[in-house]
């Protein structure tokens, strides 16, 4: 049975206008360039204002343009000042309508103006980026061998099969039976392995190969140095790998006749061969990676305070077309009727760029604001290095700047600053905190504490590495509070193997 009934409630619910200023926050810089370019092209009542329009136009002929994205970090008194002026143009612009625009003797307001480029700034943000994948790269390099059109489409099969890592985990007789199956080819028993071994000699040597044990032989036998290291490596890895990647020396020295000392060079050669061909190599990675920090920190002339710049290179200044708001003046005189339908939709895009720019202006002001508060929180780090960060958390900053924890996280994610010290991701700032021996109430950075274990080991005898009992001891030495766990924890996260996978032959 139907029944009509009252209820009452509270919700929180976003506006339009509040969930595009959210989804335009959590934007890096070079992607909101991006998506500046494709509201224009969407609004035609947004329009880009060129560069020599912007330069010449005066801000304070506009009360509505912003200015200069360069704000110090030591007043107080002028940040509250700039929050009272801040919060003062975004009520403009909120209230600006349609009658405004048509009134106005300029050509409607404008978005924060992006940071202009000088000649000797030396910033090097961009690098260039590769476009050929690597299945595309080794597909190229087989078809320069004149490989038969029969046996490419099951050479692209293979290929396609590779993992991550650049390795053949699907038997290669599921993939024989697949091809057979839906392209109707035949193979003789011997054709397959010998266009596996084709691929696996390609360049990165070792791709396609079954297990790690196959990738190193690969890649042994590619060495065109046949010195006695090399013939001794492919026998270490041929017939001793178990006792190899456990680090069993000396039961591989004894069993091969030979001191422990004696296996040095071809542990060595072993050490420098590729265990993951598939994936690209640190320098690879370097060179694509394209980075564009969203703040540059510097240090004030009395090197006691400092000046955070919002990177907005790249980004245009906005502003309403005033073609429209021509036509809409026309119309409102009687000089040129406009169909209701054209109207209705000129005030949608007219609204649709207000709000547009106003998100674009508020995510700037937030962005700063944030900077503004980890800078204070962290300004032992940005003077004197990585060893002074203080442990920080989100509803701190969250405190400081009277937002909201969700808020701070979209600023936070994906955001880069770049300082004296290097560039680092704006979630590096956030850490847990570790109790020291100093007094009740100090604590340090967990980062710091991941930073004093790698130096740990990186400083420790080859052949007798630390142990994570041991690595606590020398922490507890060192001041710091942390228990075995925490460190093994640690270890793991940098990527850092157990002690006894440590071990080197000296």
């Amino acid at each position: 049975m139907l029944q009509l009934r009252q209820k009452m409630g509270l919700q929180q619910r976003l506006t339009p206008q509040q969930v595009q200023y959210l989804k335009l926050l959590q934007l890096p810089s070079m992607m909101l360039e991006q998506k500046i370019k494709e509201e224009l092209e969407e609004n035609p009542l947004l329009e880009e204002v060129s560069e020599d329009e912007s330069l010449a136009s005066d801000a304070d002929t506009n009360p509505l343009t912003v200015e200069s994205p360069t704000l110090p970090g030591t007043s107080e008194t002028a940040n509250d000042n700039q929050s009272e002026r801040d919060d003062e143009k975004a009520e403009r612009i909120n209230d600006y309508s349609m009658e405004d625009f048509m009134n106005d003797e300029l050509e409607g307001f404008k978005a924060p103006r992006g940071q202009q480029q000088s000649e000797d700034d030396d910033r090097e943000d961009r690098t260039s980026v590769s476009d050929e994948s690597f299945t595309d790269s080794v597909m190229l390099q087989l078809k320069m061998h004149n490989i038969s059109s029969h046996l490419l489409v099951l050479a692209e099969e293979i290929i396609g099969s590779l993992d991550e890592d650049g390795y053949l985990r699907v038997p290669l007789k599921e993939i024989v039976q697949d091809v057979q199956l839906y392209y109707g080819e035949e193979y003789t028993e011997f054709e397959p392995e010998k266009l596996l071994k084709r691929i696996q000699h390609l360049d990165p040597p070792g791709i396609a190969a079954r297990d790690l044990r196959e990738c190193l032989l690969i890649q042994l036998e590619l060495v065109h140095d046949h010195s006695p290291a090399r013939d001794q490596a492919i026998i270490i890895v041929k017939e001793h790998f178990e006792e190899y990647i456990n680090k069993k020396y000396d039961l591989i020295a004894k069993k091969l006749k030979v001191k422990t000392e004696e296996l040095k060079p071809a542990d060595q050669l072993i050490q420098r061969l590729d265990p993951k061909p598939g994936r690209p190599s640190r320098s690879q990675i370097e060179s694509t990676r394209y980075i564009s920090p969203d703040f540059y920190i510097e240090k004030a002339p009395n090197d006691k305070d400092f000046t955070i710049t919002l990177n907005e290179r790249g980004i245009p200044t906005l502003r309403i077309n005033a073609s429209y708001k021509e036509l809409a003046k026309k119309s409102a005189n009687g000089a040129q009727p406009i169909a209701a339908e054209a109207k209705d939709f000129i005030n949608k895009k007219f609204e649709a760029a207000k709000y547009f720019i106003m998100a674009i202006y508020q995510r700037r002001e937030t962005l700063l604001k944030v900077m503004h508060a980890i800078l204070d929180q962290q300004r032992d780090f940005f003077r004197d290095g990585e060893k002074y960060l203080k442990p920080l958390i989100y509803k701190t900053v969250a405190e400081v700047i009277g937002m909201d924890i969700s808020t701070i996280c979209r600023v936070v994610n994906g955001k880069y600053c770049q300082c004296d010290h290097g560039v680092y991701e704006l979630k590096y700032f956030f850490s847990e905190a570790i109790p020291t021996d100093g007094g009740e109430g100090e604590a340090v950075s967990n980062k710091v504490v991941k930073g004093r274990i790698k130096e740990l080991i990186e400083s420790e005898s080859p052949k007798k590495p630390l142990s994570d009992e041991q690595l606590v001891e020398k922490l507890t030495n060192d001041g710091y509070d942390v228990a075995r766990r925490t460190v093994a924890k640690y270890r793991e996260q940098m990527q850092i193997p157990v002690a006894r996978l440590r071990k080197k032959i000296v």
